[in-house]
């Protein structure tokens, strides 16, 4: 594949030192490092791509494309392939780029659209305005990155534990004062301290907060894009008052220390947004530790299209869900993104005319028209119990937070088969082990291939950051423990050194994987009717061109948006 850096070079309008320099900027892509760094003009760097591809120039500056275009091509597609749509003629879509070399991004976009691409070339910089006015500009920034900033927030919690630290050694903590303190009482050390760690944990774009007594000491850390990182630690003296803190907050009672508990936290951004907290205490050996869940702050799409599908399994996901009755169901480990893909596809089908409801353990996301309930199973609201109270309100849509026994599945089932569309979660590895689960689960064969439309699997891998991005050597391959199969489908290999924007690990980010099994050939509904195996499933799915994780993981490792080490965690599973 031709490198457009050294296209350029050859061209004479950039030198080798020049790319060097660009190659190791970052930036959004290499032509707009190499415009940032005035090495050429946007001008001058367009007329030497139309002059070296034969290609016409793109007009985008205050251009009006009409709205399935962009709709055909999502704005995380337009970002990915450096691209922009411009029109369509017959079976051809016209397409801007600054890359004119890169054919997987012409690849890429055609499996998407379905459509013949034909490349015109424009400005990085204009494209990237372009881009940002016809999609509607930049998203709202959330009111957890306004206010105090990270390094602000630091200091006031490292002043409040300054002031908490006891002179005589004695463990702070005074029950009957906190059960007075507000939440947005910042006067109270203890409260500092708590609110910092909370919006800390926002700004950094946490998913777990994990408050950590240990022997000598108590540790804090985070789970960002999916890893672990500690971000401070304190005094053991102060872990009674932290922690009783945290339980008033989530209703918790803080005099019982010895058996586990659950609770939640409101936290109140300003007089209109808030964020919700899913806290669980733990008793230790040290004290009790604490781990809050950040619900809800996962960005919804619109549409399917948004999430990452592309080619054939974009097309069944379309199809699967425009059924008016059936079973989808989206499977994976804890934190692999199945919620987000869930209500993506319930903020698509909310609509006036349909009636939606929903059964969550917990509610993560609240939709405006939906009705969600809360499963509780300590007075008997089980998953079960909801659907069958479900069935009696007239639904058109049903989602169960997750099948975990044969109750559920069977009444999930009977809902898919009698004109209601039922979405669900399961734990397994992969697309077709989960059919071969609900068998086990105790569900009929002959029920299974008659209820279930579709199996969507998924995992979330960390992407490279862009900033510190930079090539490896396809050597790198030869220290693999991949098997030469896997090794020789590997053309391309990057990675982050570690930057101040990635806290130094790398990755900033994360990005789906999905595996999407369709249910409705009549070879596919004899297996699963006959009790085929996992493997069984697996190959007809192959053979109906299902794309598994590995093969969407070394994709992604191939474009350059992950590593093959973060990919490996899904090549070495499978």
């Amino acid at each position: 594949m031709a490198d457009i850096g050294q296209i350029l070079v050859e061209e004479r309008v950039l030198t080798e030192d020049q790319l060097k320099q660009a190659k190791a900027g970052g930036g959004e892509s290499l032509t707009s490092t190499i415009v940032d760094k005035k090495f050429v003009s946007e001008p001058d760097l367009v007329a030497a791509l139309v002059r070296r591809f034969g290609l016409e120039q793109g007009r985008v500056e205050g251009v009006d494309v009409a709205p399935d275009l962009l709709k055909l091509v999502p704005e995380s597609l337009a970002k990915q392939t450096q691209s922009l749509p411009l029109k369509k003629e017959g079976n051809t879509l016209v397409v801007a780029t600054c890359d004119p070399a890169n054919e997987r991004s012409m690849d890429r976009l055609a499996r998407a659209t379905n459509l013949q691409i034909k490349f015109v070339v424009a400005g990085p910089k204009a494209l990237e305005k372009a881009r940002t006015t016809l999609y509607g500009g930049k998203k709202k920034a959330s009111p957890a990155d306004s206010g105090p900033s990270i390094r602000e927030i630091d200091q006031a919690m490292k002043n409040a534990v300054q002031e908490m630290a006891p002179d005589d050694g004695t463990e702070v903590e005074d029950s009957r004062s906190l059960a007075k303190l507000e939440v947005r009482d910042l006067d109270a050390p203890v409260m500092r301290i708590v609110n910092g760690l909370l919006l800390r944990a926002l700004k950094m774009k946490a998913s777990d907060l994990h408050i950590e007594p240990m022997e000598e000491e108590m540790r804090v850390r985070f789970r960002i894009d999916g890893s672990m990182i500690e971000v401070m630690r304190m005094p053991k003296e102060m872990k009674g008052a932290i922690s009783s803190c945290f339980k008033i907050m989530s209703s918790m009672d803080i005099a019982e220390k010895r058996v586990p508990q659950d609770g939640g936290i409101k936290l109140a951004l300003d007089e209109k947004n808030s964020i919700d907290f899913r806290v669980s205490s733990l008793p230790t050996i040290y004290g009790e530790k604490l781990v809050l869940r950040v619900l809800g702050t996962s960005d919804l799409r619109d549409s399917v299209d948004d999430l990452g599908f592309e080619g054939r399994a974009l097309e069944l996901v379309r199809e699967a869900i425009a059924n008016p009755y059936g079973m989808i169901l989206v499977t994976g480990p804890t934190g692999s993104g199945k919620t987000t893909t869930l209500y993506t596809i319930l903020n698509q089908l909310n609509k006036a005319d349909v009636n939606i409801v929903t059964a969550e353990d917990p509610v993560e996301y609240t939709l405006p028209g939906i009705t969600q309930v809360n499963v509780r199973h300590a007075t008997g609201l089980t998953f079960d119990a909801a659907l069958r109270s479900f069935l009696r309100q007239d639904p058109d849509i049903i989602l169960v937070g997750e099948m975990r026994d044969f109750e559920t599945a069977a009444i999930a089932v009977k809902a898919a088969l009698t004109g209601h569309l039922v979405l669900s979660t399961l734990h397994t590895n992969d697309a077709p082990s989960t059919v071969v689960r609900l068998v086990d689960m105790g569900i009929e064969p002959y029920l299974v291939s008659s209820a279930v439309k579709l199996v969507v699997a998924q995992r979330l891998i960390r992407r490279i950051c862009q900033n510190c991005k930079e090539d490896v050597d396809l050597s790198e391959l030869e220290k693999s423990d991949l098997d030469q199969t896997t090794i020789a489908s590997v053309e391309y290999l990057a990675r982050g050194k570690g930057c101040d924007t990635c806290n130094g690990v790398g990755y900033k980010g994360r990005v789906p994987v999905f595996e999407v099994l369709s249910v409705k050939s009549k070879e596919m509904k004899r297996a699963i009717t006959e009790g085929g195996t996992e493997v069984q499933v697996a190959q007809i799915a192959k053979r109906e061109g299902m794309q598994t994780l590995t093969d969407t993981a070394i994709e992604l490792v191939n474009k350059g948006i992950t590593s093959l080490e973060e990919a490996g965690s899904i090549i070495m599973a499978e």
